[in-house]
């Protein structure tokens, strides 16, 4: 009987302390890594504190929307941001139409260093890589006697890169505000076509009719620059 109880005894103690060992075993492990996304705040602040309704201004940094994913131990991360810009506008005030179509894309990757400065503030460096592509076609007719269409298409591919520095504080463990600046060399392509049509009514000889003759003129500029984009544009950052 005593036999019977020690080995009972000793089989309840061997679970217990397995039981004991997948308890600790299972406990989560530290987090890996800081991921955040951001949105420019400008427009909003700039319809909350619109103090001159007849002002616009652009923005210097065009990248709507950002996200970055970095290592929580050591702070080294990727970071990744788009802008896209897209606008169609017409008028006719029965002797000139014109028409306007922009199609604009902004694509930026990067490699960048987060340091924590205290438990609110939060600062990073890195470089980026960026490419930029604008589709944009205007056309205006002007009808007064004969009728003259003027059609431009532009289309440029720009790339480069260059460093950058980002500050942000950390309103709650989840949501940043932030703010960055950077100096971006970037090199391209433009290419412009400039199509005018002109149509002569009463040139057709006797009897009346029309003549139509259109004129093209194109032209591949390489275009080179450098832009400094001081830290006028804010974000707001979920952090997860």
């Amino acid at each position: 009987m005593r036999k019977s109880v020690l080995i009972i005894t000793l089989v309840i103690g061997c679970n217990l302390h397995s039981f004991a060992q997948t308890a600790v075993t299972a406990e989560p492990s530290e987090k890996t890594y800081d991921q955040t996304v951001g949105v420019q705040l400008n427009d909003l602040i700039r319809q909350v504190l619109n103090f001159n309704n007849s002002t616009s201004t652009t923005p210097v940094n065009p990248y709507l929307l950002t996200y970055s994913i970095n290592s929580h131990k050591t702070g080294w991360g990727l970071r990744f941001g788009v802008g896209y810009n897209y606008s169609s506008t017409s008028s006719d005030d029965g002797i000139t139409a014109a028409s306007t179509k922009l199609n604009d894309l902004e694509l930026r990757l990067g490699v960048e260093k987060s340091f924590r400065l205290s438990n609110k503030w939060s600062a990073g460096v890195g470089i980026d890589a960026i490419f930029n592509t604008n589709n944009d076609v205007t056309s205006t007719t002007v009808e007064s006697g004969d009728t003259t269409t003027t059609a431009t298409k532009t289309i440029i591919f720009n790339y480069g890169g260059g460093p950058m520095a980002w500050l942000r504080y950390h309103v709650t463990d989840k949501i940043l505000i932030g703010t960055e600046a950077s100096f971006y060399y970037v090199t391209g392509t433009q290419n412009t076509t400039v199509d005018v049509t002109t149509t002569t009514f009463g040139g057709g000889g006797f009897g009346g009719g029309s003549v139509t003759t259109t004129t093209e003129t194109t032209s591949k500029p390489t275009v080179s620059q450098g832009t400094f984009s001081s830290p006028v544009v804010f974000f707001i950052m979920v952090k997860f």
